[in-house]
Order: C-alpha cells, then structure tokens, then sequence
C-alpha cells in the first residue's frame, strides 16, 4: 500500500508539473514543425528593411533575413521611388528554403506606396531586402530618395 501511495504521489506530482508547463504555453506556437501550428492560434510578426541612396553597401537596415511563424498571406507594405535604370529602385522577398523570390518595383502609373499580398510558408527561412543606388552623374539628384517596406502580419 506504501508502494502504491507513493507512485500516486509522483503521479500527481507529474501530472501537476505537465499541466502547469501546458498552462503557461498556451497561446504561443512552436514553429519547428508545420503540424504544430493549429488555426486558433494567434501569431504576429513585423519586419522593416529600409535603403537610401547615401547608405553604405553593407547597411544592415537594408535587409533582414527570418524565419516564418506562420503561413498564408500577408502584408507587404511598400514606398519605392519611380524605376531608373541607375538608381535600380526595388525590394526583393526571398524564399531561401524553397528558392524563388518577388520583385517589386514601381513603373510609371502605379502608387510609390502600395500595399501588396504575399504568401509565406510555415518554417521556410526568408530575406526582405531593399535596395536603391545613387545617381552619379546628377549633382542635384535628391540623396534622401529611400526605398521602404514592412512586412506584417
């Protein structure tokens, strides 16, 4: 009877110490397998990358490489100047795991600040970068020109 007691006492004290560590979970979402992640779970992420003419080549605020906690569509939150064949404005999204990647850009007649839908899968590895360079051959060329995106969701 001893024997017994006391195997129900580690019993319970187990179970105890697994429903406490269960409680103080709950709400987060562990993103190392996608079967983990269950619909009613509520995650966020925001990621910013910004370039400016003047920044140094190796500017870290120009790119921003992280891993998805969650999968479907986002938002992608745009400001690039007009394309010109020397300043080369854009932003890329990378897909590092699966390879492949998005570029925008803005042509003549669309928005310099846009909201875009892009689609991120659970656990793939990606890189947000913005890039602009400067203009050389123009003295007066705005140096403050910058190119800007958020990623959120």
């Amino acid at each position: 009877m001893k024997k017994i007691a006391k195997h129900l006492s580690l019993c319970l004290a187990l179970f105890a110490a697994v429903t406490v560590k269960a409680q103080s979970n709950a709400g987060t979402l562990e993103t190392s397998h996608p079967a983990v992640a269950e619909k009613n779970q509520v995650v966020s992420g925001y990621y910013f990358v910004a370039a400016k003419k003047d920044d140094q080549p190796n500017d870290p605020y120009r790119s921003v490489t992280f891993v998805s906690n969650t999968y479907g569509a986002v938002t992608l939150r745009l400001n690039i100047p007009l394309w010109h064949s020397v300043k080369q404005p854009y932003v890329t999204l990378e897909n590092l795991t699966r390879g492949g990647y998005q570029r925008f850009t803005t042509w003549p007649g669309e928005a310099t600040y846009r909201t875009e839908t892009v689609t991120l899968q659970l656990g793939d590895q990606y890189r947000l970068t913005a890039s602009i360079q400067p203009n050389p051959s123009d003295p007066n060329d705005d140096i403050d020109e910058d190119v800007l995106a958020t990623l959120s969701w």
